[in-house]
């Protein structure tokens, strides 16, 4: 913990209610992804409990609205359905998903305070044209599951505002590895000229789960 407060990072809670510690950035999930992998169903009843207990918390950075992984569209119709059932106050984010189309998305991109890129690992390739989108509509955007460094390079490079990934997680290395990438030690070069990508995003990782 001492090491998330000094870097100035945040958590995504999911399961457990929100323990944040003074100023940060935390973040509630909506678990949707835990399910689908579980081969089950969004449930709203165990989500509206855990809404509840995190709304008496406090305001997080961010929240993502329920949906449904790799449905598409139809993952876009059931978040806009959510909408009016949720907080005030909060700032909520739209999880885009593997089939999903953009305009119909831009259509409905003032209804809500973010993209979060949700989807399969092969949908995060799209990371890049749904960052651009946010922006130029002059909302904030979320690289969800940024779990590998190869992830989380790309997040801070196409100027992803925030992302959370588990890989700092795992050992000690990784998280020395996580803070080099995020400071701009060690994040490989692209095609981008990086210190162009730098000045000109607000890039920095808020998250880990």
């Amino acid at each position: 913990m001492g090491i998330i407060k000094a870097e100035g990072w945040g958590r995504m809670f999911v399961e457990k209610p929100p323990t944040p510690y003074d100023g940060e950035p935390w973040g509630f999930d909506n678990g949707a992804y835990g399910w689908w992998v579980r081969g089950e169903q969004f449930n709203e009843i165990i989500y509206r409990k855990r809404l509840d207990k995190a709304f008496s918390v406090g305001v997080p950075y961010m929240a993502v609205i329920p949906d449904m992984v790799a449905r598409g569209d139809e993952s876009l119709d059931y978040s806009l359905g959510w909408l009016d059932k949720l907080p005030h106050g909060w700032q909520w984010y739209l999880a885009v998903q593997d089939g999903m189309d953009k305009d119909r998305v831009i259509r409905v991109i003032d209804k809500v305070d973010g993209i979060f890129l949700g989807g399969t690992n092969a949908y995060k390739a799209t990371a890049y044209e749904w960052c651009r989108t946010a922006h130029k509509h002059g909302k904030k955007f979320h690289y969800g599951r940024a779990g590998t460094a190869r992830k989380i390079q790309d997040a801070l490079m196409i100027g992803a505002d925030s992302a959370d990934s588990a890989f700092p997680l795992w050992t000690m290395d990784r998280l020395r590895e996580t803070i080099k990438y995020v400071n701009g030690e060690e994040v490989q070069r692209t095609l981008f000229a990086m210190e162009e990508m730098f000045e000109n995003s607000q890039s920095k990782l808020k998250y880990m789960e």
